[in-house]
């Protein structure tokens, strides 16, 4: 396989990415200074305490840590008991709000500023600014980063993304493709059902055929993208974030790539030459170029944002800006950490072109994914993360970056 000369990708950040590790750092693993957070490095901070000093911390956290251990036991085994669940759950917070470093250094070591004993004993990784600090045991969800703490975008998740948008524009010309897709969805699908039809389509617009397994036959073998130039560290911010149109107001914090920040990508595109031809996808070559891709996240991005803009008021206003921001020769892209369920997946021209389907779609889904059992008919997807405000306010969108050609 020969490859064109590479393309340089500058990637700019509309809205906080948040691209997650699956880890969180809780109440014992950082400590808060004013609009700043301090993560604590575990090793240099018990280094920093005199034997005595480690021996009282053991003491303080190990029957802590076990009451917690022993009440979120007792909560999964009260299943459907909701009284004694309301009583668990109240004990179990009451547990957490004590599992707090910066407690144990006020409290049990008589620390008046432990922000400025920590600093002094070189016991901080970083320090990270947020625009309402995490105040509860489970604090936040880190962003990947290198291991000297500056955040990244992997290429596989652009790649990903740039998939979606392709197959959505495929699918999106395929009317005989599409009417086939709608007819196959039956509302008593299970999941693994769901997942094959959807597996099958896919196959089908970027392989042999839909049966076709291997993914050395995918068109996608000739697009490759490097993970981005990392950032440096003060690019990062703390936000909180909630799902709008929910009855419960549950709220999370994550840790993510601050807007106004930006970066670069390799995008490599191989020449359509004998690999195509053994893979017998010749008809799709004309994707190996960059202008057809960005044409792809073009339309892509303006459909998923007019959605946005129609379905929640609260970010309207940012969605309608976003949607200024996106051009043809330079996409917007949606990527990581709650991007909501049609920047996801390529269900946007069965939203558009067959509602009936859309909505056997969504039938199936809530009776074989428990996360979509709630969902009403015309009101699918039902909700979408946002970004808080200092006043607990909705204001933002997360994942939505521009793609520049250098």
């Amino acid at each position: 396989m020969k490859w064109n000369e590479p393309i340089t990708l500058t990637v700019r950040i509309l809205s906080p990415i948040v691209i997650g590790t699956g880890e969180k750092c809780n109440t014992l693993g950082f400590v808060v200074d004013g609009r700043k957070v301090l993560v604590v490095d575990e090793r240099r901070f018990l280094s920093a305490l005199s034997e005595h000093q480690q021996q009282r911390f053991l003491r303080w956290l190990e029957p802590l840590a076990g009451n917690l251990a022993h009440i979120r036991q007792r909560i999964q085994q009260a299943r459907d008991n909701q009284q004694l669940r309301q009583q668990l759950q109240q004990q179990r917070r009451e547990t957490e709000n004590q599992l707090s470093l910066e407690r144990f250094l006020r409290e049990s070591l008589q620390m008046p500023q432990p922000v400025n004993w920590l600093r002094s004993q070189k016991a901080v990784r970083y320090e990270v600014v947020a625009v309402r600090a995490p105040d509860r045991y489970e604090g936040f969800a880190f962003c990947l980063k290198t291991p000297d703490h500056r955040p990244y975008i992997p290429g596989s998740e652009l790649k990903g993304a740039i998939r979606t948008a392709v197959l959505t524009k495929m699918l999106n010309g395929n009317a005989n493709l599409l009417r086939q897709l709608a007819q196959n969805l039956q509302p008593n699908m299970t999941k693994g059902q769901l997942n094959a039809l959807w597996q099958e389509t896919e196959w089908m617009l970027l392989r042999r055929n839909q049966n076709d397994k291997d993914a050395h036959n995918d068109l996608f073998r000739g697009i490759a993208i490097s993970d981005s130039e990392p950032l440096p560290t003060d690019a990062l911010c703390i936000y909180a974030a909630k799902r709008l149109n929910m009855s419960r107001d549950v709220t999370v914090f994550v840790e993510a790539i601050a807007p106004e920040c930006e970066t670069s990508v390799t995008l490599s595109v191989a020449r359509p030459d004998r690999w195509l031809r053994e893979i017998g996808l010749t008809n799709k070559a004309g994707w190996l170029d960059w202008t057809k891709l960005a044409q792809a996240l073009y339309e892509h991005a303006n459909a998923v944002l007019d959605f946005i803009a129609r379905k929640f008021p609260q970010v309207r206003e940012k969605a309608q800006w976003l949607k200024e921001q996106n051009k043809p020769d330079e996409p917007l892209v949606c990527l990581g950490w709650g991007q909501g369920f049609l920047s996801v997946t390529m269900t946007e021209p069965l939203l558009r072109r067959h509602s009936d389907a859309y909505e056997t779609l969504r039938q199936a889904m809530a009776q074989a994914i428990s996360q979509y059992g709630r969902t009403k008919q015309n009101n699918f997807p039902k909700t979408i993360w946002a970004a808080l405000d200092r006043n607990g306010q909705p204001y933002d969108l997360f994942g939505w970056v521009k793609l520049v050609r250098g």
